[in-house]
């Protein structure tokens, strides 16, 4: 069962415990390394019940993705992440698709680039088509809690829903990139053209034997 998840309560991962008067009421910051941003991650993805959705650069915090493994062992719970490439820490793909449960009703795991080739570099996870979550930090806990990283939560359904729609088309364009790639691994290799023998050119008047 899903945790709940009190808005209003936020301000225990502020450092000072409290957020400045006047807030914006739907948008929530955190700061690291002085406020609990794994705090607050955890805390909005143990809440989903319906849905998660992930494009992340930097994946690499064993408590977040416990988290995301609870989910995605959920049938109740549709989770889709797409990963950059060069983040995968030469783990085969196959691998951590496999450990990621790919293959289950409502799980879609993609790796791969952005659309131009280059790095994805989105840190975005969207909870339940309400909650968003921005910023600059990796999911890591360096990058949580030593780096000069920054988390915004969000908790407007039409940035959600502006978001989704962009986190939906890399995760597409991902999947295409690694549909590519099987079928190129699995196609024969092309056999080099023969060289074309053509006759061997005389002289006139050369001697034969």
């Amino acid at each position: 069962m899903a945790a709940p998840f009190a808005w209003d309560e936020l301000d225990q991962y502020k450092q000072g415990k409290r957020f400045l008067d006047g807030y914006p009421p739907d948008t929530r910051t955190f700061f690291s390394p002085y406020d609990d941003v794994h705090g607050a991650l955890k805390a909005v993805l143990a809440s989903a019940q319906h849905s998660i959705v992930i494009n992340m650069y930097g994946y690499d915090d064993d408590e977040l993705d416990a988290i995301i493994r609870q989910k995605l062992d959920d049938e109740h719970v549709f989770v889709q992440m797409s990963l950059d490439k060069s983040q995968a820490g030469g783990v085969h793909e196959r691998t951590l698709l496999a450990n990621w449960q790919n293959d289950k009703l409502g799980n879609s795991i993609a790796i791969g680039m952005s659309s131009r080739g280059a790095i994805s570099h989105l840190k975005i996870v969207i909870v339940d088509g309400v909650y968003t979550v921005k910023g600059s930090t990796n999911w890591s806990l360096s990058g949580e809690q030593k780096q000069d990283n920054e988390v915004t939560l969000s908790r407007n359904a039409v940035i959600a829903a502006e978001t989704r729609a962009l986190l939906d088309v890399n995760h597409d364009n991902m999947l295409k990139q690694m549909a590519a790639a099987r079928a190129k691994a699995a196609a024969p290799a092309e056999k080099a053209p023969a060289k074309p023998r053509g006759r061997r050119f005389k002289p006139a008047g050369a001697p034969t034997g």
